[in-house]
């Protein structure tokens, strides 16, 4: 992972201690992916997995959901996401050049 992306987690690291250490707790495990190719960048999860909830959580679920907080409000954006199902939980967390996504 580039220096770049590393600085960048540290800092939404840093401002979420709270939440962060709270959520770590309780994870199964986590995907970062790059917000321009939708790569992966970092995965406590098998690269299938991984992969996986990049297809569907990312470019499928979470761009419909960054349009509709846009519709509504075109000066708003989305900060959060969170998803659950019947077996599991998903925080997903957009920002700028990443985004992560923790599975509980």
């Amino acid at each position: 992972m580039s220096k770049i992306y590393l600085k960048a987690m540290e800092e939404v690291v840093q401002r979420n201690t709270d939440n962060t250490n709270r959520i770590t707790e309780q994870a199964q495990g986590f995907v970062v992916s790059e917000n321009a190719t939708d790569s992966l960048l970092h995965t406590s999860f098998d690269l299938t997995t991984a992969q996986g909830i990049v297809k569907h959580l990312h470019t499928s679920f979470l761009k419909l959901a960054q349009s509709c907080v846009r519709d509504l409000d075109p000066d708003d954006k989305l900060c959060f996401l969170r998803v659950k199902t019947r077996k599991h939980e998903f925080l997903v967390s957009p920002e700028e050049c990443f985004t992560v996504t923790v599975v509980l």
